[in-house]
């Protein structure tokens, strides 16, 4: 046996229900920025391990907000995707041969990078 409710709903509130989640959604967007979404205001990156010893890379530069930051990313496999963090413009990219951005470890500067600020992916391809 199957219970049915039906709700009824005047127009009228229906009317204030659609005008709270307009304001809402609104205030949203205004609340400040969130994450760049990719490929419009800097890039995440996809590092390719060329070398097949890279275990980790640190990169120093630009995030999507204009703020210097630093940070270390293993790099387990021959192509890793490097998610959540965006940058734009010149990035410094040290690798590692162990995990971790090990100090101690042999180092391979990679290099300097440019990432531009718009790109067509969701990463933008290094190869080190």
């Amino acid at each position: 046996m199957s219970h049915r409710t039906t709700t009824t709903t005047s127009p009228l509130r229906r009317l204030g229900v659609a005008a709270a989640a307009a304001t809402l959604g609104g205030l949203a967007v205004m609340g400040g920025a969130g994450p760049a979404a990719a490929g419009s205001n800097g890039q995440q990156i996809a590092f390719h391990d060329s070398r097949g010893n890279i275990y980790s890379v640190k990169i120093k530069g630009t995030n999507q907000n204009g703020q210097y930051v630093e940070a270390c990313f293993n790099t387990n496999n021959t192509d890793n995707y490097l998610s959540g963090w965006w940058w734009k413009g010149p990035v410094n990219i040290t690798g590692y041969t162990a995990g971790e951005c090990t100090y101690g470890a042999t180092i391979a500067y990679i290099g300097e990078v440019t990432i531009p600020t718009q790109y067509s992916g969701d990463y933008f391809p290094v190869s080190g």
